[in-house]
């Protein structure tokens, strides 16, 4: 799909690079990559970084912060899907911030024990592991109504509503 809107709006390169030496790329031009006028999209503190120094030379987008998610799920989810999910952003950096609001006590222990085993299978391990150990976050909720007052505080980039009913939520 992305590449069929590629192509509706007249993209005529797509390359499949990435991190902080694809921003510079862009920008600069290598023997086989023209510069280009804008970059955009999300990175690690590494390309948010590289889009803060390379500003001026190319358009950007935004200095992002750390990623985050807050995933607001009810127990008629499965555990292995929302722990996926909060591992989603945890992999991108240390600083990375993963949140479930549940309102199911015995889900949140089984996302919590799914987390715990994806970790373990992710080519990101390491920096998985150290986001969620400083910065990931069951909380168990009396009903999803409560949490989005904090959701709102939280003003998260990701937000996920995983229950029976989101438009309530809205």
């Amino acid at each position: 799909l992305v590449l069929a809107a590629a192509h509706i709006a007249g993209v005529d390169e797509v390359w499949r690079i990435g991190g902080a030496q694809a921003v510079a790329a862009l920008a600069y031009g290598t023997d086989r990559i023209a510069p280009v006028d804008v970059i955009t999209g999300p990175g690690n503190a590494w390309v948010a970084e590289a889009k803060r120094q390379l500003y001026g030379v190319v358009g950007i987008d935004m200095v992002a912060g750390p990623s985050e998610i807050v995933v607001v799920a009810d127990g008629a989810n499965r555990a292995d899907w929302i722990a996926a999910d909060l591992l989603s952003q945890s992999e991108h950096d240390p600083t990375s911030q993963s949140i479930l609001f549940t309102d199911d006590a015995a889900f949140a222990d089984a996302v919590a024990a799914e987390v715990d085993a994806q970790i373990a299978t992710l080519a990101t391990s390491k920096v998985a592991r150290a986001a969620w150990d400083a910065n990931g976050a069951i909380i168990l909720v009396r009903d999803l109504d409560e949490a989005l007052p904090l959701v709102d505080r939280l003003a998260p980039e990701h937000l996920e509503l995983a229950c029976d009913d989101p438009q309530s939520l809205f």
